[in-house]
């Protein structure tokens, strides 16, 4: 019983980890950052990334920053509620656009964030409510589209020099357009349609494709800005899972210890150290190296027979 403790323990901590690990891969709550393409939670843009990919698009999500990237003028580049924007990425996103590239860049109170592009960013608002958007007609990023749903965190409320294809309920609605260079630029003031919670309510999926740019154009989603790097090799593994592989190998040295062979001196059993029938049997083997005579080891037997 004293070896078997640690079997039992290992048992216990194996089963425990497979237990987490497999809750880590499969059962965890939807989590990430806003406006993150990896982020399946509600303000998430997952579901926005899946459906790029069904409609033949070649998606990217970019976690190198802006000034090492290479971009495709060809493509389209998604940043939204970017937790910070230097004036040097503005910059070279700005030159994407000039080059012919098409650039959505915004998401809640950008007004932060903006002027890193923009030296006078149009003028956002929190609009407060949820809304029915109506298309405006012969938009080009909205044809085919008759309204798109929106939780309302907020709108643009100016356009000058920009035009608007969603109309807004107070103000210019939460989309601007704009030309620079070959380019276009799109200024968006409420990421909501976009994101899981209201892809898949009124014609927001379909937004979402028009926003993207021509079938089969590569979408690039810029990852960098919500906190995620180019990590590879080791670095790329998560904390959780070195811990997990740590207990497990635990687990294993325990199952080596209770399974392994023990050194050092055997331990007597009762007052001998032998039972008495190794004794007999090691007296029996004395008499007959000493004789080699079967008579005379028959009445050494019965003599002990008889003496017991």
């Amino acid at each position: 019983m004293r070896r078997g403790w640690p079997l039992i323990l290992a048992g216990a901590l194996a089963s425990l980890l497979a237990v987490a690990l497999l809750g880590e891969a499969f059962g965890r709550e939807p989590t990430g950052p806003v406006s993150s393409s990896y982020a399946t939670n509600a303000d998430g843009l997952a579901a926005w990334a899946q459906l790029l990919r069904r409609n033949g698009h070649t998606v990217v999500q970019l976690r190198m920053s802006l000034q090492r990237a290479r971009l495709d003028p060809r493509g389209t580049v998604i940043v939204l509620d970017p937790s910070s924007l230097l004036h040097s990425e503005g910059e070279r996103l700005l030159a994407f656009v000039k080059q012919g590239g098409r650039l959505l860049i915004g998401g809640h109170e950008p007004q932060s964030t903006l002027p890193a592009l923009l030296p006078s960013p149009p003028k956002w608002a929190p609009s407060g409510e949820a809304q029915l958007l109506p298309a405006e007609r012969g938009g080009a990023s909205v044809a085919g589209i008759g309204e798109v749903a929106s939780a309302g965190e907020g709108e643009w409320t100016e356009s000058h020099g920009y035009t608007a294809p969603l109309r807004g309920a107070h103000g210019d609605g939460p989309l601007l357009e704009k030309t620079i260079g070959s380019g276009t630029l799109a200024l968006v003031a409420d990421a909501s349609p976009l994101q899981n919670r209201l892809l898949a309510s009124e014609d927001n999926a379909q937004f979402a494709l028009d926003l993207s740019g021509q079938s089969r154009q590569p979408v690039v989603f810029v990852e960098s800005v919500h906190g995620y790097g180019a990590s590879r090799g080791f670095a790329a593994i998560s904390t959780r899972w070195w811990v997990a592989f740590a207990g497990l190998l635990l687990a294993g040295l325990l199952w080596s210890v209770a399974r392994g062979r023990r050194l050092g001196v055997a331990e007597a059993a009762g007052e001998q150290a032998q039972p008495p029938r190794a004794d007999y049997v090691h007296t029996m083997s004395l008499l007959l190296r000493r004789t080699g005579d079967a008579r005379e080891l028959s009445s050494a037997l019965e003599r002990l027979r008889n003496e017991g």
